[in-house]
């Protein structure tokens, strides 16, 4: 095969993989958010801290919205989706997410992994969460995260949420108040922590 045919079929296969990609979907992210109505009590969408990317030459797109409350117990909620060529296995994005939660709190709180399991949410999608309980070593009050994630067949994309919620504040009392880690994580089966709701601000995420 001479070397002008090999450029010829090499650039046949490129034309190919990028009409495959642009057809795909894979340019074409459609963003999984919080639904409006459940955003309440507080909560708020800090769109300051809205974000998005793209890697690989453009075969990887993500984006993220952050929804928070501030106060004597403050909490967030970030929300990412991600878009590849192809789903990526949820194993693999969970072991991803919990990563990036140990990385992110390593200089700040010190974590106790508390539990792992499954729940299907408000959107049908069967979830892979992890809970963790925290001490923020600075301000020596006690913290709760959560980590979640699905696939979403139908609109070809990975969710991850990663939920904070500090539950003591040293100035008030050594108490737990839950109320603002309860918005993030109740559902209508009392999953996690036995909080019964149908206002989960996870429970609530349209993806599709």
């Amino acid at each position: 095969m001479t070397l002008e045919r090999k450029k010829t079929i090499w650039i046949f296969i490129t034309l190919l993989l990028f009409i495959f990609i642009l057809f795909s979907g894979c340019v074409d992210l459609t963003c999984a958010y919080v639904k409006e109505p459940v955003i309440s009590d507080g909560w708020n969408e800090n769109t300051a801290l809205r974000n998005t990317g793209t890697q690989f030459l453009g075969l990887e797109k993500w984006c993220s919205s952050t929804y928070e409350i501030n106060g004597k117990y403050p909490a967030s909620l970030t929300v990412t989706t991600l878009k590849t060529l192809v789903l990526t296995d949820e194993g693999e994005i969970q072991k991803k997410m919990r990563q990036t939660i140990e990385e992110t709190f390593l200089n700040s709180i010190q974590l106790n992994e508390n539990i792992s399991g499954e729940r299907t949410l408000q959107n049908n999608h069967k979830t892979m969460y992890i809970l963790y309980d925290g001490l923020d070593t600075k301000k020596d009050e006690n913290v709760k995260i959560i980590g979640e994630v699905w696939n979403c067949a139908t609109s070809g994309t990975s969710v991850i949420c990663i939920g904070v919620a500090y539950v003591t504040n040293k100035e008030i009392s050594d108490v737990e108040n839950t109320e603002n880690w309860q918005k993030i994580v109740m559902d209508s089966s009392g999953t996690i922590d036995g909080f019964i709701g149908e206002e989960g601000l996870i429970d609530n995420i349209h993806c599709h």
